[in-house]
């Protein structure tokens, strides 16, 4: 009689097990990855990129600013965190929240492919694997490493490194 029960219940519990190891894993690649990319840059602090919300001031500061519909976005350092934990907290408002998560999703789509694409020339391919399959860690650690493509200024001494 509870046989079925224990088999199902062993079953999710094995399942649960492997998503929390690929969690674990996507979040090291991720971290790994920021640090990185902020050290190769000459951030200071790229170990904020283990720190969760801090871990978006170093991606708005890698990106800088970027083009929004027309309008320039400056800032990104402090506008990437505010966006997202301010759309998490007010998503939850019925109907307002909704068109504000879609707003949120369309702003992290096009600065993800913004970062991608100072950084590899598949900027559109790996925007959309990283939206339809959860690839952004694994992209992030696989370009770790790469020199931006166009000389960007770094923001300790907004000089060209």
């Amino acid at each position: 009689m509870y046989g079925g029960d224990a088999a199902y219940l062993g079953l999710l519990g094995a399942f649960g097990f492997v998503w929390f190891i690929v969690c674990v894993v996507f979040y090291v690649l991720k971290s790994l990855g920021i640090s990185a990319l902020a050290a190769n840059r000459g951030l200071e602090n790229p170990w904020l990129g283990w720190v969760p919300v801090a871990d978006l001031y170093l991606l708005g500061m890698l990106v800088g600013s970027m083009d929004l519909f027309g309008y320039k976005v400056d800032k990104l350092e402090i506008i990437l965190p505010a966006a997202v934990v301010g759309g998490s907290i007010l998503g939850m408002i019925p109907v307002l929240g909704w068109l504000l998560m879609i707003a949120l999703m369309v702003f992290m789509v096009m600065f993800t492919y913004k970062l991608f694409e100072m950084y590899t020339t598949n900027a559109v391919l790996y925007t959309v694997l990283s939206l339809l399959l959860c690839l952004f860690p694994i992209f992030l650690f696989a370009i770790r490493n790469d020199p931006p493509l166009a000389q960007a200024p770094n923001p300790n001494n907004d000089q060209y490194y």
